[in-house]
């Protein structure tokens, strides 16, 4: 150990609980925080891009709301047939009625079928929207606002039971590299809560 090293050693053992306690809480606020304010700015990045992505190239995209001007992007680069709105229809609201507009200059399919991330999906509700993305023309495009828990939830499904993939293969639509957040005060959790509870209904292998 180093003198300097040994002092600070010494210093701190001199330290009265109370403070030291204190300072290591501070520690622990500044680095929770830097963590937070790290993630934010990640987050604020995708949605800046629109989150979009390839669950399954050619056949299913995920993305967060997507202005007109986006979705033109979109069907221009990826050649989507058609558009899953996760946040359900609502009429009178500039970002959907922009949406609806699009599509219909576009030629696009259009679905509405309303999740929330606060709250658990049922086993009826999954195999609806799973119904959807059968029926719907190809490539589809599924979205929610942020696009990183229930756009998540929908395609980590697709890849389960659709492509075959293992749950923990699948679960990765759920994670940070898409802005799905499910810690501190966040409540999306009910993403993950409600995937593990239908893989576990399904009696499917976890883990091929």
């Amino acid at each position: 150990m180093s003198v300097r090293q040994q002092d600070r050693a010494e210093a701190l053992g001199r330290m009265p609980p109370i403070r030291w306690v204190r300072r290591s809480l501070l520690i622990a606020g500044v680095s929770v925080a830097l963590f937070a304010a790290g993630i934010g700015g990640y987050w604020g990045v995708l949605q800046y891009q629109g989150n979009l992505h390839a669950v399954s190239a050619g056949v299913l995209y995920r993305s967060a709301q997507l202005n007109p001007s986006e979705t033109r992007s979109a069907v221009g680069r990826y050649h989507i047939k058609s558009v899953l709105n996760l946040r359900g229809a609502h009429q009178g609201q500039a970002w959907y009625d922009g949406e609806i507009a699009a599509a219909r200059e576009l030629g696009l399919a259009h679905y509405d079928y309303p999740l929330s991330a606060k709250r658990f999906v049922t086993h009826q509700q999954i195999e609806q929207i799973l119904a959807i993305i059968r029926e719907a023309p190809k490539p589809l495009l599924i979205h929610c606002r942020s696009g990183s828990d229930r756009s998540g939830l929908v395609a980590a499904l697709y890849r389960f039971l659709e492509r075959g993939e293992s749950a923990v293969e699948a679960d990765r639509e759920l994670s940070l590299v898409y802005g799905h957040f499910p810690y501190l005060t966040s409540r999306s959790g009910a993403m993950d809560d409600s995937f593990w509870a239908f893989v576990h209904d399904t009696g499917h292998d976890t883990a091929k």
